[in-house]
């Protein structure tokens, strides 16, 4: 391990560096509360070496804004400045970027709610989930991946990087097999691996930028995915209730294409109910894969009881055809009606679109949200 020397405190120089992670990751005192502190591996010239961090500047909370370390991410090359023992600014360099074509492509800006469906589309079969994916690296709002138009070639590296043994916390699910060596999740409280995919709400807070915007680096979207549904609400684009049954005389619940679910802990797409009451989504959901493990990520999924289910054999037919790669590795999710329209407090809920909001929100030329789930996805997918 090399340190930098106390004499070397006003030295400045320029180099080239891959990146390591923080050090000591997942042990008990490297935590959001003393993340100011952190010490950051990299390597240079073939060498480890160990640094502080320039933590930006103080915005009007009292708290850091940490400019850099909401664009460092394991494994990849930065050019780097460093004062002393303290890294000053970073570039990402080298030729790590991939690129995805989407199966269906959205436009950015465009305000529709066939164009809402369609970008959600676009990182499907190709991003894993990780919890905290999409937030920024102090886990406070929207990281630069989801304030960014287009699908990032981070979790398309990622995705591709990994097969289905992939977990994003424990391998088999099990809390006793937890090793911050080899998992992806947020030990400490801050977002270490913010860029390599997307939780539930970091997948909708990109949607949204990318219905809404048309340049990189605004505001972000992102939020606690319980109360989603209802900030849509307070923003002025549509309506939110907690009553989710369907009305007398049909099945289960009533979902129409586009609805916003938020339940506890959880947010998740409608693309529809279809005639025997069971519900096509679209979500970034930790499912399993065919070998037992808690990987997953943005798929199309079910909400039924059985896999004989309309939406069941409408989300297999669409991840099969469509996304082949994804689909050898994860099947289906099946998820269940009594957890997927459960919820409690004053927070969650269902948001559905005022697409006569033809000034701040989306409309709905289409006629998408009076459409089956199968004319939704065949729309969608059209050559």
């Amino acid at each position: 391990m090399i340190f930098p020397r106390e004499s070397d405190a006003e030295k400045v120089t320029t180099t080239n560096a891959v990146y390591l992670g923080i050090k000591n990751y997942g042990q008990e005192e490297v935590n959001k509360d003393n993340k100011d502190s952190f010490q950051y591996m990299f390597e240079i010239d073939g060498k480890e070496s160990t640094f502080r961090m320039d933590n930006g500047t103080v915005n009007e909370d009292g708290a850091y804004d940490y400019p850099i370390q909401n664009i460092l991410k394991e494994g990849y090359s930065y050019l780097v400045v460093i004062s002393g023992n303290t890294i000053i600014s970073a570039e990402e360099t080298g030729d790590e970027k991939v690129s995805y074509v989407p199966k269906v492509q959205g436009t950015p800006g465009k305000r529709t709610l066939l164009n809402f469906l369609k970008t959600a589309m676009m990182p499907v079969g190709t991003t894993l989930y990780i919890y905290g994916g999409g937030w920024d690296w102090q886990d406070v709002g929207s990281a630069i991946q989801t304030r960014t138009i287009g699908v990032s070639p981070d979790w398309v590296k990622f995705f591709d990087e990994h097969d289905e043994d992939f977990t994003y916390k424990s391998k088999d699910g099990n809390e006793d097999n937890s090793d911050p060596s080899t998992s992806y999740y947020p030990y400490g409280g801050y977002n270490e691996y913010y860029y390599a995919g997307l939780d539930c709400s970091g997948y909708l807070g990109w949607i949204l930028y990318n219905t809404f915007e048309t340049e990189n680096g605004k505001d972000g979207y992102v939020g606690g995915s319980t109360g989603i549904a209802k900030r849509l609400s307070k923003m002025g684009f549509g309506e939110w209730t907690q009553n989710v049954k369907a009305p007398d005389g049909k099945n289960g619940y009533e979902m129409k294409p586009g609805d916003v679910m938020s339940i506890n802990g959880h947010v998740w797409i409608s693309l529809g109910t279809c005639d025997d009451g069971s519900v096509v989504i679209v979500h970034s959901t930790p499912a399993n894969s065919r070998t037992g493990q808690p990987g997953g990520g943005v798929e199309i999924s079910a909400i039924g009881t059985t896999e004989k289910c309309e939406a069941y054999i409408l989300a297999d037919h669409y991840m099969s055809e469509y996304y082949p790669k994804w689909y050898e590795r994860y099947p289906v999710k099946l998820a269940e009606p009594e957890v997927y329209f459960t919820f409690e407090g004053e927070n969650a809920g269902r948001f559905t679109w005022n697409t006569e909001n033809t000034t701040d929100g989306i409309t709905d030329p289409e006629r998408v949200s009076e459409k089956s789930p199968e004319d939704v996805l065949k729309m969608l997918f059209a050559e």
